[in-house]
């Protein structure tokens, strides 16, 4: 789960019965733009020819090939939602589902986008969606409108423990409907919630808040309760350099 804080997961353990325990494990990287090389080059090339990934996260178009991967689903070239500005978790369970069900690999890899922004919240939906014009410049982003003073520290976090809510309900639908032995929950990178004067999660910077991630060990049973939607794969009209400016990043 793309910027995922280890404590904010743990606060949310009581709802979901494969919570039983949250450690703290250090990432390679604050932020994916790091996170993704830095993983594959520690990563041995068997372990990435045996593992598929689907990914909500545009980097993978920089970092990855088609043969990076025993399968890459770059779920984000063709079910980019406009008119939230993001890659909703539903397109990447589905598709995490049919590769688990279907692939020939070992290992599945699969890469939400929440609880990064913009958050998936009603109340968020006037001040984040409406900036989403794809222009040149870095839309700005609800960390960016605390720092500037436009939104309440509390509201944004408020936003961001919802939008984790949101994808852990979808967490929970994979975990029922794919068979694995041992899942893995963790994150690329964690999020800033203001300390040391830091919101989001700025490159190279070495805050326990975005390199410590959460970790929690649980199984996957398919219960066959949830059918996958078929997706159209052709790429989206919104173009790379657009979502990730829509996500806060600079060209």
């Amino acid at each position: 789960m793309d910027a995922c804080r280890a404590d904010e997961l743990r606060r949310q353990s009581d709802g979901y019965d494969w919570i039983q325990r949250v450690d703290d494990f250090p990432s390679v990287a604050s932020c994916t733009w790091n996170w993704l090389p830095r993983t594959l080059e520690r990563t041995p090339e068997d372990v990435l020819q045996e593992t598929a990934y689907v990914s909500a996260n545009p980097f993978t178009d920089e970092f990855c090939d088609q043969d990076t991967f025993g399968e890459l689903d770059e779920v984000w070239r063709y079910a980019w939602d406009e008119q939230w500005g993001t890659v909703r978790p539903r397109p990447v369970t589905d598709r995490a589902i049919h590769h688990g069900r279907n692939a020939e690999t070992e290992r599945l890899l699969v890469h939400y986008l929440q609880p990064h922004v913009p958050f998936l919240t009603e109340g968020a939906e006037a001040l984040d969606r409406a900036n989403f014009s794809f222009g040149r410049e870095s839309n700005p982003d609800a960390w960016d409108r605390v720092t500037s003073g436009e939104l309440s520290q509390r509201v944004a976090i408020d936003r961001y423990r919802e939008t984790l809510r949101f994808v852990l309900t979808d967490v929970d639908l994979l975990l029922r409907n794919v068979d694995a032995e041992r899942v893995v929950i963790t994150a690329d990178h964690g999020e800033a919630f203001g300390e040391w004067g830091i919101y989001g999660h700025p490159n190279q910077i070495d805050l326990p808040c975005l390199t410590q991630v959460p970790w929690v060990t649980t199984t996957g049973t398919d219960e066959g309760t949830h059918t996958p939607a078929s997706y159209d794969t052709q790429p989206s009209d919104v173009s790379r350099d657009a979502q990730l400016r829509a996500l806060g990043y600079t060209e």
